[in-house]
């Protein structure tokens, strides 16, 4: 497999699908002449002086944009901004896009927008209780929730890609072991977890300190993925002698669509709700795990979760082959440039899928423009919680 070179005009991020080029030049349309000293568009003004340090193509012409720069702008820049996001689809390079057949800007219509902010005030229930979002689903709805007014205050991200586990008519879910982790693997992703605190002891301590339970939230259709993660942590909270205790400190909230599993189930009946099946040795505790399914808007999920373009997490793709190589918390964007760590990793995948793609400039844009739209959306509907003065 060709790897190709790291220049300035091209970035390496670890991907969940086919290899894709991005050394073409930009189009008149997408190049941004920039200060560089700045390093964001010489004509773009905020109403404050902000630090874009992410802003790390001078292709990109949008700058990040979270919370603190929504709230710093002017009127006339938000009004600008508003125009960047409903002209992208006729300005974007398409070819620099994950899915050319679906990109396009989500969530331009009203209603679609009201939906999608309706499924993230699911997470307002849970303000009190540590969060832990599995994988790169959740985490457009967390974010705007962490937004929101009265909204939670922060979550914990958990990278987490693939699963061992199948549905089984019989048995519920079936373990292919064929496609479990090794123990190098396991090793490592215990690492992982003790560093963003997402690990099994932390979670039984923090619910004997303050008696809530860690929500794990996930995407919900068969539930193997989330299966297979509670299959990690029931080993590693076995290993520490705390089993019991973690099944009684934890609960599943899942979000779906059920108009979509329709259309895969259509000869049936009735679709019953998706949940998670246990793992062997959660099954005796099922009691003490409580699953929660929260149904939303097919045509928001098809924007938000079924558009492959709109995943800002693809960094994130963290199968166990890659647990050995890099840990996800410190690529951010996905930018990573130690090409033998990478060569390590297309070796461990061995051509079982291909992981080295750019974050394009455009993929960036898009990323940007949508947090705009979202906290726009907020704050028209007097939804955003207002910044400190």
């Amino acid at each position: 497999m060709h790897i190709p070179a790291i220049n300035n005009q091209y970035t390496v991020s670890l991907l969940g699908s086919k290899s894709v080029r991005n050394n073409t030049p930009a189009t008149e349309s997408q190049t941004a002449t920039t200060n560089p000293q700045t390093k964001f568009p010489h004509d773009f003004h905020y109403g404050a002086k902000i630090n874009f340090c992410g802003f790390y193509d001078e292709r990109r012409t949008v700058p990040d944009i979270e919370y603190e720069e929504y709230t710093s702008m002017s009127e006339s820049s938000k009004a600008r901004m508003r125009k960047r996001y409903a002209n992208f689809d006729k300005t974007m390079n398409k070819s620099e896009m994950f899915d050319k057949s679906t990109a396009r800007m989500p969530l331009k219509s009203e209603r679609n927008m009201d939906e999608f902010i309706k499924t993230a005030s699911i997470y307002k229930k849970y303000k009190d209780q540590p969060i832990i979002c599995l994988g790169r689903s959740p985490k457009w709805f967390l974010d705007t929730a962490k937004w929101m007014k009265d909204g939670i205050p922060s979550y914990k991200f958990v990278a987490f890609s693939k699963y061992w586990y199948r549905p089984d008519p019989i048995e519920g879910v079936k373990k292919i072991q064929s496609m479990t982790p090794n123990d190098k693997e396991v090793t490592a992703f215990r690492k992982y977890l003790d560093s963003v605190k997402a690990d099994p002891q932390t979670i039984v301590d923090d619910y004997k300190k303050t008696g809530k339970k860690t929500v794990i939230t996930d995407y919900i259709s068969t539930g193997k993925g989330v299966s297979s993660f509670l299959d990690l942590m029931a080993n590693y909270a076995d290993d520490k002698g705390i089993l019991e205790d973690f099944t009684k400190s934890i609960q599943i909230v899942g979000i779906g669509s059920m108009d979509y599993l329709e259309s895969f189930y259509h000869e049936d009946e009735e679709i019953s709700e998706p949940s998670v099946k246990m793992p062997e040795k959660l099954q005796k505790y099922n009691k003490n795990i409580k699953q929660e399914f929260y149904n939303m808007d097919y045509d928001m999920f098809s924007e938000i979760l079924l558009n492959q373009n709109t995943n800002e997490c693809r960094s994130t793709y963290y199968p166990h082959e890659a647990w050995t190589v890099y840990k996800p918390n410190k690529l951010k964007t996905g930018q990573y440039k130690d090409m033998k760590k990478i060569k390590m990793l297309l070796d461990a995948m061995d051509g079982k899928k291909k992981m080295v793609a750019s974050y394009t400039p455009a993929m960036g844009d898009l990323r940007n423009l949508l947090n705009f739209r979202i906290l726009d959306g907020l704050d028209k509907r007097g939804l955003l919680e207002k910044a400190v003065k």
